[in-house]
């Protein structure tokens, strides 16, 4: 499957888009298996701090992957200002293996989740307010898209079977309930 909609879904939305280069055809290629996502979940990138000047670092990672995963590493990428770079319409190399969450079932969570990143560095930085403000938006479009509800949102650390964090500092009961306030 190709979520081919997914910048048109994120405009409806009034979420800002940066489609970025060829990204209907981007996709891992690496890990095999299907495309089939009934869900979303959210990450954060560990990687530099962010701001308003500097506000997606992990970019050009998050689409090359890094030397031990090959990119894609999402479907998109949500920077400091909440601008939402769409980075693959395809399966991305973002969440391994599923132990299972909620109606997740345990699994590939490549197969069965569509991944943002959201560029933080999660030690000392949460999330900025425009990154959460557009990734709620976002993610309850899409679901609505996919036909599911908030309780198919997951952040990793709900789902990983090798004890990820992230998004680090988020309340992911808060957000499942902002996701359904806003129909998803």
């Amino acid at each position: 499957m190709q979520i081919s909609w997914l910048a048109d879904v994120l405009r409806g939305a009034g979420v800002a888009v940066v489609e970025e280069g060829d990204w209907l055809n981007r996709g891992a290629t690496s890990g095999g298996g299907a495309f089939e996502p009934i869900g979303v979940l959210w990450h954060h990138t560990a990687g530099s701090t962010t701001s308003p000047d500097n506000p997606h670092p992990s970019l050009d990672i998050c689409i090359n992957g890094r030397p031990d995963l090959s990119g894609p590493l999402c479907q998109a990428l949500v920077d400091y200002n909440g601008v939402f770079h769409v980075i693959s319409a395809n399966r991305a190399n973002h969440a391994g293996v599923c132990g299972g969450s909620g109606p997740i079932p345990a699994g590939d969570g490549n197969t069965m989740l569509v991944g943002w990143e959201i560029d933080y560095n999660g030690v000392d930085q949460e999330m900025s307010q425009a990154q959460y403000d557009a990734s709620i938006a976002a993610t309850a479009a899409v679901i609505s898209q996919l036909g599911t509800d908030a309780s198919y949102v997951r952040g990793h650390r709900e789902t990983s079977t090798t004890g990820k964090i992230d998004p680090y500092a988020i309340d992911l009961d808060a957000m499942r309930a902002d996701v359904a306030a806003l129909g998803g």
